[in-house]
């Protein structure tokens, strides 16, 4: 399921990116599409991040984050440079840092929480 999922979220990601690429953003469709992409990316997070694993997307999207802010790398703005294309792309680049932020904030915040209930159990 959780393929299906991360699929699901990386095509809303997509549409979101397309739809505020666009001049017109589609009716205020991208702000249905983000709300999809989020709650998606959190119950990715919540359901499929690992305690071993939380550390590594942590890493990751930290990494991603300094890839794309605006001192340091700005990846997102880079891509928008491409012609006739780049309008469309630095959204759904942005969309997919955001995907990959959640479900490394919900597995690390899942880790925090399974952490603390094995502490409070094995103090009783």
């Amino acid at each position: 399921m959780a393929k299906n999922l991360f699929t699901i979220a990386f095509a809303v990601a997509c549409i979101s990116g397309i739809a505020t690429g666009s001049a017109s953003d589609l009716g205020g469709f991208a702000a249905i599409a983000d709300f999809l992409m989020y709650g998606s990316a959190v119950w990715i997070g919540w359901t499929c991040v690992n305690n071993s694993q939380a550390k590594d997307y942590a890493i990751g999207a930290a990494a991603l984050v300094f890839l794309n802010a605006p001192g340091w790398g700005n990846a997102s703005a880079t891509i928008g440079n491409v012609q006739w294309i780049g309008g469309y792309l630095s959204p759904i680049f942005s969309n997919l840092v955001y995907i990959v932020l959640l479900v490394a904030a919900v597995g690390m915040l899942k880790s925090l929480v399974d952490g603390a209930r094995a502490t409070a159990n094995a103090g009783a």
